[in-house]
């Protein structure tokens, strides 16, 4: 069992390419001095930042490079460190008057066979296989998540996507009727969950479980023993109770006014 587990989740999630990248026309990934470097057309600092969450340049060297990255990001970006650590350059981003954008708990699952099964009788899980499979996913998981029309259309934008070997998918339905969604996607040996969300009216069953369930199993069959994720507060419990361990804060800085500009900041 791994011991290190913040640096599954900083590996995972923030210092690794991610298999999404490759399905957007903007997708881009750079690992320079230290620094993960994300973009793609998701739009704001949460899909499109530079992670400075260990031993890295001073946060004057780092930005020169991170405006140049993100130069056509119209919705903006940001910086993400691990939060209360200490960590140097967040100390200088709130100096310099950058926002909080996102402030997420990371969590590492560190034995994927430790998680009991637990899948409802009236749920029948479909993995994402043909167009009208994607289309589904995509709708379902943007009104689950109450994403606005220009997001939605992003969380799933191909079937190539879809069917990526380094990414699989799931529709959970109840009685017929398409009501959750989620899956992963591999970097190394690590299965990093994602888009799992249920429909309002039918959350609080075991729903989210059963599909975060059939997610894990595949995972591990294709290698990954271990898993992380990011959570926004109210799926804490559902992931805790499945062994998730909470391993630190991925908390994404935005510069003032939105705008990541020399000249929008506010310099001690």
């Amino acid at each position: 069992m791994p011991t290190d587990l913040a640096a599954i989740a900083r590996d995972a999630m923030c210092l690794s390419e991610s298999a999404f990248l490759k399905h957007y026309r903007r997708g881009r990934f750079r690992l320079w001095n230290g620094v993960g470097l994300t973009t793609s057309e998701l739009p704001g600092p949460g899909f499109n930042f530079a992670a400075a969450i260990g031993p890295c340049p001073p946060l004057d060297d780092i930005l020169p490079v991170a405006r140049e990255f993100f130069a056509d990001c119209d919705k903006g970006w940001g910086v993400l460190v691990e939060g209360d650590t200490g960590h140097p350059a967040e100390a200088e981003l709130r100096a310099r008057g950058w926002v909080v954008d996102e402030d997420e708990p990371a969590f590492v699952l560190p034995d994927i066979a430790a998680v009991p099964a637990a899948v409802p009788e009236t749920l029948t899980l479909r993995p994402v296989r043909t167009e009208e499979d994607r289309r589904t996913f995509q709708s379902v998981c943007a009104a689950a998540y109450a994403a606005p029309p220009d997001l939605g259309d992003l969380i799933m934008p191909s079937l190539a996507f879809a069917l990526d070997p380094d990414m699989w998918w799931v529709i959970g339905e109840e009685n017929g009727t398409p009501v959750a969604t989620g899956g992963y996607y591999r970097v190394g040996t690590t299965a990093v969950i994602c888009c799992l969300a249920t429909l309002a009216g039918y959350r609080g069953r075991g729903i989210g479980a059963g599909v975060m369930r059939a997610a894990l199993d595949h995972a591990r069959a294709g290698g990954c023993p271990v898993a992380t994720l990011r959570s926004g507060p109210k799926s804490v419990p559902l992931y805790e109770r499945l062994g998730f361990r909470y391993v630190g804060r991925h908390r994404t800085y935005a510069a003032p006014g939105g705008q990541c500009e020399t000249a929008g900041e506010k310099h001690s």
